[in-house]
């Protein structure tokens, strides 16, 4: 507790240590050391000063020769238990402090005893509050601006909070319909602003046609094929291609859109959680609370629907599945190659029989 508030470089130190001990051994200077080193704001007391061996290293400390501290070193003499037993008073132990002094360090008496210790300790004070005080007034001035800043951020005082609530969540609403049919843009995380209903378009459509075109045809194609065809005949050769071959090869080429639709949801859903969560940010500035609340829903909201979504696309691909619409204007160039082809086939059979018929 004591080096919590020791640390701090506007305190003062007062180092007290008993006069009849090792004061280089003393822990109140070792710690003062520790977070002092140049003793700028140390302040030594030494006590029990009639108990201290009249030696000239004693006599050094006192004069603070020894224990070098810019604050000084004050020696003092407090009542003993024996003196406080024999109710003496404060008066008279001053008075026999100042005699010993006078008597035993009359040259440095008029800078020890307890009143001088009062006296050094207010003007040390004085000094370091003269010091701080710029600086401390700086600090409050800055923390000052600093609160008042966030008191503006935070707006008038509202009269009516389910009013004003109501006033926000439409007003987030609003903004999202707005940026999902792209009449307002949105900054993201990235600094990149965007119209959420065509960058949500833009990902679902790329994130399909990029998968698509990953996609390679095997190099046994043919033989797969060829392998389907066999399949459908059962044990008679085919003369044409059934029907059958055709859907199961589809059938296959269908399902693999599975894969690419689930991963455009995804992104899609990453980037409306995205949007809501910058739309709370700036609509709900004033209130962490409802922001937070207000994007939980939306996200709880969008899990719950990405669901739905998820089961009607896979609905949508097994209806394709089940019946493969060959009358789709898609199939129309090559259904009429294939006729024309049949065609020429048929003739060449014919021209062939009758030139057959001539020539028996």
């Amino acid at each position: 507790m004591i080096k919590h508030f020791v640390d701090n470089p506007n305190s003062i130190i007062l180092a007290v240590s008993p006069g009849n001990v090792d004061l280089a051994n003393s822990e109140a200077l070792k710690m003062a050391r520790q977070v002092d080193p140049q003793s700028r704001r140390t302040l030594a007391v030494i006590t029990k000063a009639d108990l201290m061996e009249k030696t000239t290293e004693n006599r050094l400390v006192l004069e603070g020769k020894s224990i070098p501290v810019k604050l000084g070193i004050i020696g003092v003499i407090n009542r003993s238990q024996a003196k406080m037993d024999e109710g003496q008073p404060i008066s008279e132990c001053l008075e026999d402090e100042e005699l010993f002094f006078k008597t035993n360090f009359n040259y440095i008496s008029g800078e020890m005893g307890t009143p001088y210790l009062t006296k050094r300790l207010c003007q040390i004070l004085l000094e370091n509050v003269k010091e701080c005080l710029p600086e401390l007034v700086i600090r409050i001035t800055e923390q000052k601006v600093a609160q008042q800043i966030i008191l503006d951020s935070l707006g008038k005082r509202i009269d009516d909070p389910f009013e004003h609530l109501v006033q926000l969540l439409y007003k987030f609403c609003q903004k999202f319909d707005n940026n999902m049919e792209g009449k307002e843009t949105i900054m993201l995380h990235n600094g990149r602003e965007i119209s959420g209903g065509r960058h949500l378009f833009q990902q679902f459509q790329d994130t399909i046609c990029t998968e698509l075109d990953q996609i390679v045809l095997p190099a046994d194609i043919d033989e797969r094929i060829e392998y389907e065809i066999m399949s459908s005949s059962g044990a008679k050769p085919p003369l044409f291609t059934p029907n059958i071959t055709f859907e199961n090869l589809a059938s296959k080429q269908i399902k693999i859109y599975g894969p690419p639709v689930k991963k455009s949801i995804k992104k899609c859903c990453e980037t409306i959680t995205e949007i809501t969560m910058m739309l709370s940010k700036n609509v709900f500035t004033r209130f962490p609370n409802l922001k937070r609340e207000a994007h939980h829903v939306c996200l709880s909201l969008l899990i719950s629907k990405t669901e739905g979504v998820e089961k009607f696309l896979q609905d949508y691909l097994t209806c394709e599945l089940c019946y493969i619409n060959t009358n789709h204007k898609l199939f129309t160039k090559d259904r009429k190659r294939i006729e024309e082809e049949t065609k020429d086939e048929e003739n060449n059979d014919e021209k062939f029989e009758k030139r057959k018929y001539k020539k028996n």
